[in-house]
């Protein structure tokens, strides 16, 4: 007999493998349009390609038809997920409304049935409250209806403060928010005070306001209001471009920060530092704290390579690691893993800047499900694991796997496919979603072929670090 989640996974795959079915049935071509985005960016043969899947061609000489057909397949899946708007219902996903908000992670929609939700603010010293959304799990007897996918958990929870990119919003992160707080932590994603140029400075004020409490109040005499629910020992800090800068510099300076995520890209903090937020690194910082960092193989534009990125020719970014003109995109992960501090860099396949930010631009099917297991699986190493070395150790196994578990794919209820029959038969728009799943995908193929993803982390318990310079080639062990 299945479990629940087995049940649950069943289900879903068979609607999966059902609707490629039916659209497979005279309409193959037609479809594969829609899904890779057209046929102007190379072959035909590019249309029909399964980008989940190895590709064509692993090593093709630059310049050859497989390079090009090679470079094809990847441009076309960096359009898939925005592609697939066009299968949703209008009513969720209006064609050019920007940002475009994944409807089916509006919190309302799933607040004590799947986590706790709560709109809050912290005091500014800009003159301006710091919006946030906060995120508890759920705890016995506080959620009804929860998925049997989820557990409930008591605190005191870790934490993980979550930051935006420039002129962006935490509502673009709300699957990485409710992911987490699903999976434990309580989270607390935040709204700069203006578009640009505040980031580090509203940042750090939520950061201190996170700290506070009724024996230890800001200056104003106010605190946060989940307190007594936190575990002041485990928090972490992630963020999104420029809240990627933020959170690579606020998690190594501020002594209260155990952990980093940052989502495109992990910054230079000793040199080469350009981003205006607000605050600069102070002179000495100390690289202390474990740093993970996303890239991608495309910015905001999808354009393609007739040579090899990788090594860079100039540095157009300095130590940001992002960036649409030439650039490494390793400094930050070489700062932090030459400091004896444990650091990984994951280029995603595919993936843009807009990946870890669903803004509008195009986007790949597959990068938030990676973003969503390594994001856990690193908090899951440095945080929780910190208290137990049961969960270190599950998590250093998801960190060096070479295939995925379904860790991301239990939290994954964003927008995927879409198929009216079930939503039709289950009587709401909503329960046609197909949100896109990873368990059982080799890790390699997530990860890009043009630029290489590192890892020098070590086993719990252990002081010999596990090293790689080319994961895809080599796995992480």
């Amino acid at each position: 007999m299945r479990s629940n989640m087995q049940q649950h996974h069943h289900q879903h795959t068979t609607r999966w493998r059902g609707l490629w079915g039916a659209m497979a049935l005279g309409t193959l071509m037609a479809v594969a349009v829609s899904a890779c985005g057209g046929s102007d960016d190379g072959p035909a043969a590019a249309l029909v390609y399964d980008c989940k899947g190895a590709v064509r061609h692993e090593s093709p000489a630059p310049g050859s038809d497989a390079w090009k057909q090679r470079d094809a397949d990847n441009m076309a899946c960096a359009r898939e997920r925005t592609d697939d708007f066009a299968q949703q219902p209008a009513a969720l996903f209006t064609a050019g409304k920007l940002p475009a908000l994944d409807a089916y992670r509006t919190p309302a929609l799933h607040a004590n049935t799947r986590f706790r939700f709560a709109e809050a603010t912290a005091p500014g010293r800009l003159g301006k409250a710091v919006a946030t959304e906060v995120y508890r799990p759920c705890a016995a007897g506080t959620c009804s209806g929860m998925p049997a996918t989820l557990r409930s958990f008591e605190g005191p929870y870790p934490a993980v403060v979550i930051v935006h990119g420039g002129g962006s919003s935490k509502r673009l992160h709300r699957s990485a928010s409710q992911s987490l707080a699903e999976a434990g932590y309580m989270t607390i994603a935040l709204d700069t005070t203006a578009a640009i140029g505040t980031h580090g400075i509203d940042t750090q004020d939520v950061v201190d306001w996170l700290f506070s409490n009724p024996s230890a109040p800001l200056a104003d005499g106010s605190y946060f209001p989940y307190w007594s629910q936190l575990d002041p020992r485990t928090v972490g800090i992630a963020g999104h471009s420029q809240g990627a800068s933020t959170a690579s510099l606020i998690g190594q300076t501020d002594k209260r920060l155990s952990a980093i995520v940052a989502w495109d890209n992990l910054t230079t903090i000793r040199s080469g530092w350009v981003d205006k937020i607000g605050i600069d690194p102070p002179a000495g910082v100390a690289i202390r704290t474990p740093a993970l960092g996303f890239g991608a193989d495309y910015n905001f534009t999808i354009a393609p390579y007739t040579e090899p990125p990788e090594p860079a020719k100039v540095n157009t970014q300095a130590g940001r690691g992002r960036g649409a003109e030439p650039h490494p995109k390793d400094l930050g992960y070489q700062e932090v893993r030459t400091a004896g501090v444990d650091s990984m860099l994951l280029v995603l396949r595919a993936a843009t800047h807009l990946d870890f930010s669903l803004f509008g631009g195009p986007a790949s099917r597959y990068g938030e499900s990676a973003i969503n297991y390594y994001t856990l699986a690193w908090f899951d190493r440095y945080l929780k694991g910190a208290r137990d070395p049961a969960v270190a150790a599950d998590a250093f196994r998801r960190l060096t796997a070479q295939a995925f578990d379904d860790s991301a794919d239990r939290h994954n209820i964003s927008q995927g496919l879409y198929d009216p029959a079930a939503a039709t038969a289950a009587g709401s728009v909503y329960k046609g979603n197909l949100s896109y799943l990873v368990k059982g995908t080799p890790t390699r193929e997530r990860l890009s072929f043009y630029f290489k993803s590192r890892c020098a982390i070590t086993p719990p318990g252990s002081t010999l670090r596990v090293e790689s310079e080319d994961m895809r080639s080599a796995g992480c062990r």
